[in-house]
């Protein structure tokens, strides 16, 4: 019997084997997918993930497979553009990177694979229950293998299965279907001008949504949308080829041709409602809604979540204590870090799709740097603003009045 059962090798479910593994523990990591595979995704590691990749020993070896990244730029509705060195303090990296994640995962797992975890890849779990042995309970996950029916045992699971919700619905952990931003992406070749900087891009993007450009290598970018409020059979595939056809895009791109389809892919981001756990079922990264509601990165709060994840898995396994308070325990220290971020996120999002707002606000970020400093916080994820959000106090909080 295992001590953690980790279901899910992304971002997430890595870190959690990582770092259970570090602490010595019995470690077994299931994933549907042989890897390598490719992940849809914008491929973006800001600086909480490529802080979190220097725990993990990765952060030298992520640097040289993928592209620095040194500023961050937002361009209004009205095509007026701000941006900034990316600084976003508390000790963090002065630089994010693009990974594409087909590089990225496979690396995060190799890490957790020598840490000590064991893997089994191609293994489609389908349940997770409660069963009662020699006196004392345990988890037994079941899924299917090469075509048979297969079964684990831990004292305890951590599910990192993504937007995929119906692990946790039959768990009984989701009750309907939870929300989506709905996003899509390319690869495109031979783009001209690209530099250091990602973009954030509302001219000719969806509103309630955003255009992105993540430089891959000097010539060639992962460019997307995403697209609020939206169920998860929603599509972005045409605002995606809206977007791209807009006058600046069309310039962008006059040159470059596009690498592979355009594929599309649900971002679950309601960690505000979301559960975090069950019994002796931990939830991390996206599988919590743990997705930035305004800009609909996931990866730093997935390997961030793992690594707390994996601490009180430690603690309850080490202590036999699996309590109810033990699993709320983890989902307080969730909430202590992200719910005030994600709150106001949300409600700067409420308001910032509005194109007036949107042009005004990157007017006065021109006229100060301050306020383009505060933009690139919030983004990347920066120091929250706490209490009820009105229009009133999100612009206090952004131009520092």
């Amino acid at each position: 019997m295992y001590d953690v059962i980790v279901v899910g090798a992304g971002p997430g479910g890595s870190s959690a084997a990582y770092f259970l593994a570090q602490r010595n523990l019995r470690v077994l990591l299931l994933d549907k997918a042989h890897f390598p595979r490719d992940k849809t995704c914008g491929d973006g590691l800001t600086p909480r993930a490529v802080h979190m990749t220097r725990l993990m020993g990765l952060a030298d070896e992520l640097r040289q497979i993928g592209y620095v990244i040194r500023r961050f730029e937002v361009s209004a509705p009205n095509g007026h553009v701000t941006g900034d060195v990316i600084a976003i303090g508390s000790g963090l990296p002065d630089h994010a990177l693009v990974v594409p994640r087909l590089k990225l995962d496979e690396r995060l797992l190799r890490q957790a694979i020598n840490a000590g975890a064991h893997f089994q890849p191609g293994v489609r779990v389908d349940d997770v229950r409660i069963e009662q042995g020699k006196g004392t309970a345990h988890v037994e996950v079941t899924g299917e293998q090469m075509n048979r029916r297969v079964a684990f045992q831990a004292q305890m699971a951590i599910i990192a299965t993504g937007a995929h919700s119906q692990l946790l619905h039959r768990l009984g952990l989701l009750s309907r279907p939870p929300q989506f931003i709905v996003a899509a992406r390319a690869y495109f070749e031979g783009v001209e001008g690209l530099g250091d900087a990602w973009a954030l891009r509302f001219d000719g993007a969806p509103l309630p949504g955003y255009g992105w450009i993540f430089p891959v290598a000097p010539d060639m970018a992962n460019i997307g949308v995403g697209y609020f409020r939206h169920q998860r059979a929603a599509s972005a595939a045409k605002p995606f080829e809206s977007f791209v056809s807009t006058p600046a895009m069309r310039a962008l791109l006059a040159r470059a041709q596009r690498v592979g389809p355009l594929k599309g892919y649900p971002l679950r981001d309601d960690f505000l409602s979301s559960p975090t756990y069950g019994q002796r079922v931990l939830l991390v990264g996206e599988a919590a809604g743990l997705v930035n509601p305004l800009t609909g990165e996931g990866i730093d709060y997935a390997l961030e979540s793992g690594q707390v994840a994996a601490e009180h898995a430690a603690a309850m396994v080490t202590s036999g204590d699996f309590s109810q308070q033990a699993h709320a325990a983890y989902d307080r220290e969730l909430r202590d870090r992200y719910q005030a971020l994600f709150a106001f996120c949300a409600g700067v999002r409420a308001w910032c799709v509005r194109p007036l707002v949107l042009n005004v606000l990157v007017r006065m970020a021109n006229r100060r740097r301050d306020l383009r400093r505060q933009l690139t916080r919030v983004v990347l994820g920066g120091a929250p603003v706490r209490g009820r959000l009105t229009l009133w106090r999100a612009m206090r909080a952004l131009i520092g009045v």
